[in-house]
């Protein structure tokens, strides 16, 4: 196994790991110890590499969303309704631990890790965001994470009735992008 394959594989592990107690723990009753022990990596790796739980969500959301996305890529640009189709169809296959990490109180870290893959697409020019005044304002990157995780999180509760795709064309709609 390479260097990156390992790094993968014990980001999933502490990851897979935090899920499995979040199903029987509240986050604050969790140690590092109880982590570490369910996911089979040592405490030197906890504390070289995340400096809090939220971080280890953070980094594989992260990651999975931009592995998912990177397929989606290959042409360079990006609609709206293509990139949240994407999302959603991401974000729908892992609903059961979406609504586990909401449950636990980490909406949160959801809504900041969206945030960064969207400001990491308009950065690197895979969406053009920079012709309205709304994509100039430095607060629409927030409020575009807020609004797309909230949604989601509706989506999922009320058992995702639309596909990805009719949710990509309705989040058009709703920030009315041309």
């Amino acid at each position: 196994m390479s260097p990156q394959e390992l790094k993968q594989f014990k980001l999933r592990a502490i990851y897979r790991g935090l899920l499995t107690l979040l199903q029987n723990k509240h986050l604050s009753n969790i140690t590092v110890s109880d982590l570490c022990r369910t996911a089979a990596v040592s405490r030197t790796y906890y504390y070289r590499n995340f400096s809090s739980f939220q971080e280890i969500v953070s980094r594989y959301q992260e990651q999975m969303i931009m592995s998912y996305l990177s397929l989606a890529l290959n042409n360079r640009h990006i609609d709206f309704t293509q990139l949240m189709t994407a999302y959603f169809q991401i974000m729908g296959d892992h609903a059961t631990e979406t609504l586990l990490l909401i449950h636990a109180g980490l909406f949160d870290v959801l809504i900041s890790t969206f945030r960064k893959v969207y400001v990491f697409l308009a950065q690197n020019s895979y969406i053009d965001s920079s012709r309205t005044v709304r994509g100039k304002n430095q607060y629409f990157p927030n409020f575009m994470a807020g609004a797309v995780i909230s949604t989601e999180v509706q989506w999922m509760k009320q058992g995702m009735k639309e596909s990805p795709r009719e949710m990509g064309i309705i989040l058009k709609q709703l920030f009315r992008f041309s």
